[in-house]
C-alpha cells in the first residue's frame, strides 16, 4: 500500500481531538510549558486527577494538537516557553473551542471558571500557514510561534503587538447531513473535473485523506475512484460514496469518534470499523503515530545526507590515493637515474658536460629516494582513511535491515554514527559535553539477540559500539567474531558464564557474515577469537583491534538473516 508519508491532521481528526481534550483537561490549571524544537511546544495542565500534557506543533508537514504522555524535561529555557510560563501562570483552562469547518482552535484561560477570559491561545492548523498565537483580553498578540512579515504574506502579516485577525473565510459550501443525494451530486458535478477536485472545490473541510476514506475502504480502489472524471463514475458508486459522506457528517454532528489504523489512509477517526477500539485515546494514539513518522523522516534525511557525504569523502580520498600512486611510479625511477649516472662516470674519459649530467642525475635520484618514504606514508594514510569510510558505509547500510528496531533506537544509532563521521572522518570538533552524554546512552542501543541455547549475542552498529562490546564490556571466556579482512560489525557471543555449543558458535559466525560488506556472498570466512586475545590499535578508529591466534569459520549470511528477523 503506497500511502502518504505523513497523514495531516485534517478537520475531522482535529474535531475528534478537541472533543477528547474538552472531556479530559477542561477545566484544569496551567502548570508548565517547554519548547522541544523550533516549531513544537508542550503544555502541562493540572486536573483534579493528574497532570495532562498536550503538544502543539506548527510544523508545515505535520501541524497538530495531540495529547501526549508526560515528556522528559526539554526546552524549558527557550524564550517562547518562558513567555508562556510567565503569561499563563495561575490561569485556568476553561474552554476549548473549534467552530464549523475551520481548522482553528481557541484555548481560553481565566483566573477560574466563570470569570472573564484573560488570555486566549489560538492554534491555526493550516499547512505551511500554521501558527500558534497568545492573545490578551483585547485580542492583541502577546507572543506567537512565528512572526509573519509583509514579505511573507501581504494578506495577513502578523507579529507581536498586532491585533489578531482571523484567516480569510473558507471557500465552498458548508456540508450538511440534510442535503439530498441529487443536490450533493449535482454540486460536485457542476464543473467537469475529477472526483477529488470536484469535492475539494465544492465543499468546506475536505482533505486528501477524507476524500480517500469516503471513496472506498480499499486504497487502490479509492485512488482509482477519486482520479476518475465525475462524468464517468457509475450511479451505484455515487450512492455508496454518498452513504459514507452522510456517515461522516453524522459522526461529526454526534461527536462519535474512534481511531483505527486500517483502511485507505494511515488512520481514520470516524465510521464503524472492526479494528477501531472504542476506549482507545485518540490524542495519545496520534502522538505516537506522528512521533514515529517524524523520527522516520529524520532517520531517512540523516541517512541520505550521510550516504552522500561519505561517497564524496571516499571519492576525494581515492583521487588523492591515485595521485600519490602516480608519484611513486615516477619516484621509483631513482634507481634508473643512479645506474645512468654510474654508467657515465665509468666512461674512460667523460667530458665536463657528462660529469655535470651525472652529478645532476645523482642529486635528483637522491631527492626522489628521500621523497619516496613520505609518499608511501601518504599512500598508507589514504588507504586507511578509505577503509574507515567503508566501515561507516557498512554501518549505514545495516539500517536497511533493522526492521524490528524502534525508530527511536534507529535515530539514536544513526546520530551516533553521524557524530563518529564528523569526529573521526571529517575531523570536526564535537562538544565534550555532547560526547559524554551520547556515550552514556550507547549501551541501551546495542543490538542483542539470544542464541538457540539462550546465550546473548551482541552486534555493534558503529565503531564505538564495536569497541564497547569487544574491549570494554567483553569478559574472559566470551568469543569475538568478525569477517576476515572485510569491513564488518563486531559480534560477541557472551559465553563467559554459560556452556556454549556448536549451534551458538555457528549462529554468531553467520551473524558476523550478515553484518559485513560480504553479506551478498554465499560463504564468508569469519575469525573467531577468544575476547582476551584482542588488542586495541592505538591511533585508529574506536573498535579497531588486532588479535592473537583464533580460528577460521565459515559464515552464511542468508541463514543469519532468517534467524535475526525471527527474533
Amino acid at each position: 500500500m503506497n500511502k502518504v508519508p505523513i497523514q495531516a491532521m485534517d478537520l475531522t481528526t482535529l474535531k475528534a481531538v478537541v472533543v477528547e481534550l474538552q472531556q479530559n483537561i477542561v477545566p484544569s490549571r496551567f502548570e508548565n510549558a517547554q519548547q522541544v524544537d523550533s516549531h513544537t511546544v508542550q503544555l502541562g495542565f493540572r486536573t483534579l486527577e493528574s497532570l495532562s500534557w498536550i503538544e502543539l506543533s506548527w510544523l508545515a508537514e505535520s501541524p497538530r494538537i495531540v495529547q501526549i504522555k508526560p515528556p522528559k524535561k526539554n526546552g524549558e529555557k527557550s524564550t517562547l516557553a518562558k513567555q508562556l510560563k510567565h503569561l499563563l501562570a495561575n490561569l485556568a483552562l476553561v474552554e476549548i473551542n473549534q467552530i464549523g469547518f475551520e481548522r482553528i482552535v481557541r484555548f481560553k484561560l481565566s483566573s477560574r471558571p466563570g470569570k472573564q477570559i484573560e488570555k486566549e491561545l489560538v492554534v491555526e492548523l493550516m499547512g505551511r500557514h500554521s501558527n500558534i498565537l497568545l492573545l490578551d483580553s483585547k485580542g492583541k498578540v502577546i507572543t506567537l510561534g512565528k512572526q509573519i512579515k509583509d514579505s511573507q504574506s501581504r494578506l495577513r502579516p502578523i507579529g507581536t503587538g498586532d491585533m489578531y485577525t482571523s484567516p480569510p473565510p473558507l471557500k465552498g459550501l458548508v456540508p450538511k447531513s440534510s442535503e439530498s443525494f441529487n443536490s450533493w451530486k449535482d454540486n460536485i458535478c457542476l464543473v467537469p473535473s475529477t472526483f477529488k477536485n470536484g469535492l475539494k472545490n465544492t465543499y468546506q473541510g475536505i482533505s486528501p485523506a477524507l476524500t480517500l476514506q469516503i471513496a472506498s475502504n480499499n486504497y487502490d480502489e479509492a485512488i482509482k475512484i477519486i482520479n476518475q472524471s465525475v462524468t464517468n463514475i457509475q450511479l451505484k458508486t455515487w450512492e455508496l460514496i454518498f452513504q459514507k459522506w452522510k456517515d461522516w457528517l453524522l459522526d461529526i454532528e454526534n461527536s462519535n469518534y474512534t481511531i483505527s489504523f486500517e483502511g485507505p489512509t494511515d488512520f481514520i477517526v470516524w465510521g464503524k470499523r472492526k479494528s477501531a477500539v472504542q476506549n482507545k485515546k485518540i490524542g495519545l494514539s496520534l502522538s505516537m503515530y506522528y512521533s514515529n513518522k517524524i523520527e522516520e523522516r529524520k532517520i531517512n534525511s540523516i541517512r541520505e545526507k550521510l550516504k552522500l557525504d561519505l561517497k564524496n569523502l571516499k571519492d576525494n580520498e581515492i583521487s588523492k590515493l591515485e595521485s600519490q600512486q602516480l608519484l611513486i611510479k615516477n619516484i621509483s625511477e631513482y634507481i634508473t637515474m643512479q645506474n645512468k649516472a654510474n654508467n657515465i662516470l665509468t666512461l674512460e674519459s667523460p667530458s665536463k658536460k657528462q660529469i655535470n649530467e651525472a652529478q645532476s642525475l645523482f642529486k635528483e635520484a637522491k631527492r626522489k629516494k628521500r621523497s619516496r618514504e613520505s609518499v608511501m606514508n601518504r599512500i598508507e594514510f589514504h588507504k586507511k582513511k578509505i577503509s574507515n569510510i567503508e566501515y561507516c558505509e557498512l554501518f549505514l547500510d545495516t539500517f536497511i535491515y533493522e526492521e524490528g528496531e524502534s525508530n527511536k533506537n534507529k535515530l539514536d544509532s544513526i546520530l551516533e554514527l553521524k557524530e563518529e563521521v564528523e569526529e573521526y572522518i571529517c575531523i570536526k570538533k564535537i562538544s565534550p559535553k555532547f560526547k559524554s552524554t551520547k556515550r552514556k546512552e550507547q549501551s541501551s542501543n546495542i543490538k542483542e539477540i539470544q542464541s538457540p541455547n539462550g546465550l546473548k549475542i551482541q552486534i555493534g552498529s558503529n565503531n564505538r559500539q564495536n569497541e564497547l562490546i569487544s574491549l570494554k564490556k567483553g569478559k574472559k571466556g566470551d568469543l569475538w567474531f568478525h569477517a576476515q579482512e572485510i569491513p564488518g560489525s563486531h559480534v560477541v557471543l557472551k559465553s563467559s558464564n554459560k556452556f556454549v555449543d556448536d549451534q551458538d558458535i555457528q549462529l554468531a559466525a553467520d551473524l558476523a557474515s550478515f553484518f559485513s560488506r560480504a553479506r551478498g556472498s554465499k560463504l564468508v570466512p569469519i575469525n573467531m577469537v577468544p575476547i582476551e586475545n584482542l588488542q586495541r590499535i592505538s591511533g585508529s578508529l574506536p573498535g579497531t583491534v588486532s588479535h592473537r591466534g583464533g580460528k577460521i569459520l565459515w559464515g552464511k549470511a542468508e541463514r543469519a538473516e532468517k534467524y535475526f528477523h525471527q527474533k
